[in-house]
């Protein structure tokens, strides 16, 4: 986890936009979900794509489960021409997002997010109820368990 509140950090330092979403998230709400990577949906504001891609140099971003020959830079025009990016760096796996499946892009992401303290670090964190949409619009098997547990920390929330 001390990769990831890194990664979170540096996000942080270089006032980058973005809202955590994915496992950190679960987590976040309550989820005994153990995850080893970071995933987040991201503004595609110029500005944006300029702060993201210098962090993605500096912690030497690749492209995850590429072949090693397909040449790859994170710079501004390739960020803006891509939108779904899964790397990894010198601090552990890294997703970024400009899309959320079953949400939209950053904007409608961030509308559906709180303020939340995660390791320390205070973050956008997408809403329990945007984690469960986005969870079941990807609809991957490995997905199911924690939407039952999601929907159970939900049903909990709401009886307090």
């Amino acid at each position: 986890m001390t990769r990831i509140q890194n990664i979170l950090q540096l996000l942080i330092n270089n006032n980058i936009e973005f809202v955590i979403i994915g496992g950190v998230a679960a987590v976040a709400h309550g989820s005994a979900y153990s995850t080893s990577d970071l995933d987040i949906c991201y503004s595609r504001s110029m500005e944006n794509l300029k702060k993201l891609s210098d962090t993605l140099y500096s912690i030497n971003a690749k492209l995850r489960n590429a072949p090693p020959d397909i040449p790859f830079t994170p710079d501004v025009p390739t960020l803006k021409s891509g939108l779904n990016f899964a790397f990894v760096t010198a601090l552990g796996d890294f997703d970024i997002l400009g899309e959320v499946g079953g949400i939209g892009f950053y904007q409608e992401v961030k509308n559906i997010s709180n303020e939340d303290i995660v390791f320390g670090l205070k973050c956008f964190v997408l809403d329990l109820d945007g984690l469960l949409a986005s969870k079941k619009f990807a609809g991957r098997g490995k997905d199911k368990p924690v939407i039952i547990e999601l929907e159970a920390l939900k049903e909990l929330k709401q009886k307090k």
